[in-house]
């Protein structure tokens, strides 16, 4: 990140350069309703949070990918299906990722030029590596350079890294939460570069800038919508290549329900929808039933999937909970459909009906049994906390500490016991308390080695303290 002029940062004009944060709240769709206002500043609070780590815990020289959408941070209306994680890196740089490629539907491989909120202006899309065209081994694990030039020598997988390249961005589509397994990926860049440095004051108040503007120009990018159903594919600010999203407004009144209802074409690769809220927020989807993808749906008999959008529970498979009361008439969340990649798209009907109506067909009717809404939930939500844990013990730095007598015969040791490589010397030179009387242990000193990657997928564990 360039550094740029800056004053240094004192802590009242960090406040003072954060005030300005209401000016989001002109881009909400109705500043009037005080409910919605209060969710919009709670909003530009998480907003600040979830630009800490692009902003300032970033450094292209010594990458690492972070999680920028998930349960939590979930803004810009994320895919409950998905997985989002980035990084940034230079284009004139060479960098491999490697890892286990999983069991989920698909993993793609974005390269950006432009990073929404961070950069004043968010580029395009300008590379894209779908993770299922590259060499696996027998176990499943994966490697590929991204450079300018494929390396003098390097004869496995390589893809051209632009001169304009500034992110690279992991999605990850799961259709069955709770059985299919999530990938692993680590980047690293092999020029030199120097390595990471302590960042000076002019850096760290250059990004404290950024950082209090980042919910101004994030906000700006995603409160625009008008009510009808639109066809969007958000790749000239970074969204995923060859996919296509059909989004728009929606409202109704009270005792009314949304019927949405969609051919799905016979060579999609995925499809989805989901709702979000007039910030465009996804509803809460581990708490309730706010997106179904095609897996998670039943379609009906003529193969033609219908949804119904309200309020209440209408007793029926594919229904969408808006989570929110509509007091009257008022302008309801968005609807959102993603379609994967080569969809040939049919015909897409959303339409306002009284709730008994949206019965006529299968998958709009009441099962035999009474639906159990507790229970349903607890399908739905034991699996959506399998893929927030994955999402986050992913991206978990693991820290291993082992008492031995040898530093350098232990490290060896634990490297083949646990098939870990790649480990970083950080000797603490710190003498082991026994744990009856705080003397000094026999065993000698404590080796810390820590190593960043998915690896262990931020497990924690007590080794044994044999002497080596």
């Amino acid at each position: 990140m360039s550094t740029g002029p800056a004053v240094p940062m004192e802590w009242e004009r960090f406040i003072h350069l954060i005030s300005g944060i209401d000016r989001s709240l002109e881009h909400v769709i109705d500043p009037a309703d005080p409910w919605l206002k209060q969710e919009a500043i709670q909003q530009m609070a998480m907003s600040l949070s979830q630009a800490y780590a692009p902003i300032m815990a970033q450094d292209s020289r010594v990458p690492g990918f972070y999680s920028f959408l998930n349960p939590v941070i979930k803004s810009a209306a994320p895919n409950p299906d998905y997985m989002y994680r980035s990084t940034f890196v230079e284009g004139g740089g060479t960098y491999r990722l490697s890892g286990w490629r999983g069991t989920t539907l698909f993993l793609h491989i974005g390269i950006g030029s432009g990073y929404i909120g961070v950069d004043d202006k968010p580029g395009p899309s300008v590379g894209h590596i779908d993770a299922d065209t590259l060499t696996l081994d027998d176990a499943g694990r994966f490697s590929v350079i991204l450079s300018a030039e494929r390396p003098d020598g390097h004869d496995g997988d390589w893809y051209p890294l632009p001169a304009n390249a500034r992110t690279i961005g992991i999605r990850e589509a799961s259709y069955d939460w709770e059985n299919e397994i999530d990938s692993r990926i680590a980047i690293e860049r092999l020029d030199d570069t120097g390595g990471f440095t302590r960042p000076t004051i002019d850096e760290i108040a250059y990004r404290m800038e950024r950082l209090a503007g980042f919910p101004e120009r994030y906000a700006q990018l995603f409160v625009h919508f008008v009510n009808t159903v639109v066809l969007n594919t958000w790749s000239d600010i970074g969204g995923l290549a060859e996919q296509t999203y059909y989004e728009g407004l929606f409202e109704f009144s009270e005792g009314e329900a949304l019927i949405l209802e969609t051919d799905v074409p016979d060579t999609v690769r995925y499809w989805a929808v989901l709702l979000a809220d007039q910030l465009f927020n996804t509803i809460d989807w581990e708490k309730c039933q706010s997106s179904l993808n095609g897996f998670q749906a039943r379609r009906d008999g003529d193969g033609k999937f219908r949804a119904v959008i309200s309020v209440a529970d209408p007793g029926v498979p594919n229904w969408l909970d808006t989570m929110r009361p509509l007091q009257g008439r008022g302008a309801g969340p968005l609807v959102s459909g993603e379609l994967g990649a080569h969809a040939d798209a049919e015909t897409r009907e959303a339409r306002r009906a009284a709730r008994p109506s949206a019965r006529r067909h299968s998958a709009c009717r009441p099962c035999g049994a009474p639906r159990k809404p507790a229970r349903a939930l607890s399908r739905r939500a034991v699996p959506a906390q399998m893929v927030i844990a994955a999402l986050s013990s992913g991206l978990a730095a693991c820290q291993l500490g082992v008492v031995v007598s040898d530093l350098d015969a232990g490290m060896d040791h634990y490297s083949r016991l646990l098939g870990l490589t790649g480990w970083k010397r950080m000797d603490t030179d710190y003498v082991a308390r026994s744990r009856e009387g705080g003397s000094p242990s026999p065993v000698g000193a404590i080796s810390n080695r820590q190593e960043m990657g998915p690896h262990l997928r931020g497990d924690t564990r007590l080794l044994d303290t044999t002497p080596i």
